[in-house]
């Protein structure tokens, strides 16, 4: 965090982000993560040791491009539903959460620098499965819920909370309310399908705008993530509305994430082609600081992201 409070990124400060690395840690470290649960790998020395290098190469390939980093992803499926499936009492649950942003803080204590600062942050994924959506919370139940794990955030120290490939408006509400109410930054990263739109079928700009009028516009700012540039792309236009996004964490390779994620081997795409397609935004977007990347990418498209973005904002 600035010193003036501030998240650096709202102040014009480069930042990136990891995360769908649970692909990464099924495919290429071969754990089986249940019911994707990559948080409870901090139990298990190997799952610990694997992380750290995913999370260090990641970081050192954003510093050496001038970016500060926002540490974070851990915490996606470390929410009560998704803890009791695999055996995590609330009070195991709290545990592991805290440590999770203490793993971070690791990386942030190492790297931060005035050039490269270092957020900590908490990822909360939604109530449900992302991606093959069934039942989703109204705002008042996602609120309850989703208080839980940003409470426990504050308690450890987060500098932020980021909602992670949420697809329902009401829940990203509820999220929304129960952070303001914690006095915690939050962003809201939506999941859309080919074509740009949620899978209730609103757009980026009808559903941004349902969000902030609900919520008295308490998201800092909005991202995309876990879907490819060419997929997400027919839903921006040149609006007003596009102000509101701060940051895209785009999938190394235009795949269904639910294909992605079943087929027994990673799919990393071309490194530098995502980086020349982030960097085409970057020039087209100048306002969005952070440039992450989600399923299948590592350290290597962090880096052509990162240096891409990089060359294309020197020259605007």
């Amino acid at each position: 965090m600035t010193g003036n409070g501030r998240l650096p990124q709202l102040d014009g400060r480069h930042m990136t982000c990891g995360g769908g690395f649970e692909t990464w840690l099924q495919y290429v470290d071969g754990f089986e993560l249940r019911h994707f649960c990559a948080f409870e790998l901090l139990n298990d020395p190997r799952g610990r040791d694997c992380l750290a290098d995913y999370h260090r190469k990641l970081v050192e390939a954003a510093v050496g491009n001038g970016f500060g980093v926002i540490n974070e992803g851990l915490h996606y499926r470390a929410s009560r539903d998704w803890g009791e499936l695999i055996g995590f009492s609330r009070e195991a649950l709290e545990e592991i959460n805290i440590r999770g942003i203490e793993f971070y803080r690791d990386f942030a204590r190492e790297y931060e620098s005035p050039e490269t600062p270092m957020l900590v942050g908490g990822v909360i994924g939604p109530r449900g499965d992302a991606y093959n959506v069934g039942r989703t919370p109204d705002a008042a139940e996602a609120e309850e819920y989703h208080a839980e794990q940003i409470a426990t955030f504050k308690k450890a120290g987060a500098d932020i909370v980021t909602a992670a490939t949420f697809s329902s408006v009401e829940e990203a509400i509820g999220l929304s309310r129960a952070a303001k109410a914690a006095g915690m930054p939050v962003v809201i990263s939506f999941f859309v399908a080919r074509g740009g739109r949620l899978k209730g079928g609103e757009s980026l700009e009808e559903a941004i705008g349902k969000v902030d009028a609900a919520t008295g516009n308490a998201p800092a700012y909005y991202m995309i993530n876990c879907t490819h540039p060419t997929e997400f792309t027919p839903g921006l236009d040149d609006g007003a509305w596009t102000r509101r996004l701060g940051g895209f964490m785009p999938n190394a390779v235009a795949m269904e994430t639910l294909d992605l994620c079943k087929l027994g081997h990673l799919e990393d795409g071309d490194p530098e082609e995502l980086g020349g397609q982030m960097a085409e935004l970057a020039r087209r977007f100048p306002h969005i600081n952070v440039w992450g990347g989600c399923c299948g990418t590592d350290g290597r498209h962090i880096g052509e992201i990162t240096r891409q973005v990089a060359g294309a904002r020197a020259h605007v």
